[in-house]
């Protein structure tokens, strides 16, 4: 007879409401007030750490932001006080790592997220994984996603390798303001350490620009080292839209960006990116290819 395969919360979360995440989470607190606290549980990590499950262990904390009101249950370690090793759902605890595994064969590549199980792997792979992990000293923490950003997910081979996040095009530019952004703006992008230099980057800023038919497209100031890094190699495949991608503050208006394949162009010129310099050499300006957007 043939083994069932493992399910994680991605799979196991697609129907299930906000509320009722919340409900199981209640409960299991309630009873865990309830316990014998000399009987403690306990749960085993991928690196086999053990954690001990008590009341001085377990929080609340928020999938939102510190504004919302959405909450998930989390478990901490001695090693990790401040950041979540493990999320209670579905009626169990899950490690931080197989949180952000699949067992669906079709979820591959960048996928938005809808579902309640999607929103966690999101939080998993901002909050935790990079900002607690994997953020280098000289960038800037992403913001927390809200409830209806638009983001999508990146998968590949059972796993959430990265995401990125965009604001769309008269949205607002924040809660306490009036200004929407003038042109369609990624916000964020993320690609886990152990992946890098596999093409996912590339793939999720041409699975961007596919996305959108405005003439101008924009990447949220200031822009990292990697993003430089995928923004050259996208130019390098589709050099006839050099003019369409744009670092932009604020709402991106038309002084509040600036063009990424000049800049490129003049970080080689002063000697600041190697990779610039490659773009110069393939892409001569007679080759006019850019990519199709639908």
């Amino acid at each position: 007879m043939k083994a069932e395969r493992m399910k994680f919360p991605v799979d196991l979360l697609a129907n299930v409401s906000q509320a009722e995440l919340e409900r199981f989470a209640d409960n299991y607190m309630d009873n865990l007030l309830h316990s014998n606290p000399d009987c403690p549980g306990q749960l085993t990590l991928s690196d086999s750490t053990q954690v001990t499950i008590d009341i001085t262990s377990v929080g609340f904390v928020p999938l939102y932001g510190c504004g919302g009101t959405q909450k998930m249950l989390a478990l901490f370690s001695p090693s990790h006080p401040v950041t979540a090793v493990a999320l209670y759902l579905v009626n169990r605890w899950w490690a931080v790592d197989d949180i952000l595994k699949t067992d669906d064969p079709t979820r591959g590549g960048a996928v938005e997220v809808e579902t309640m199980g999607e929103k966690i792997v999101l939080y998993i792979l901002n909050r935790v994984v990079y900002r607690a992990n994997e953020m280098s000293p000289e960038e800037l923490p992403f913001l927390c996603h809200g409830e209806r950003d638009h983001a999508k997910i990146m998968w590949n081979d059972g796993e959430a390798v990265g995401f990125y996040s965009v604001k769309h095009s008269g949205s607002l530019w924040s809660s306490v303001s009036t200004r929407s952004y003038e042109l369609p703006v990624m916000d964020s992008i993320f690609v886990r350490k152990s992946q890098r230099g596999k093409g996912f980057g590339l793939h999720m800023l041409e699975d961007f620009v596919l996305s959108f038919k405005e003439d101008c497209l924009g990447l949220r100031y200031p822009i990292s080292k990697f993003m430089y890094k995928v923004c050259e190699k996208y130019l390098s495949e589709y050099p006839g839209d050099a003019d369409l991608l744009w670092e932009v503050q604020s709402i991106g208006g038309p002084r509040q960006r600036a063009n990424i394949a000049r800049k490129i162009q003049d970080m080689d010129q002063s000697g600041g990116s190697d990779g610039a310099e490659r773009y110069k050499r393939v892409c001569p300006v007679w080759l006019l290819k850019s990519k199709e957007r639908l």
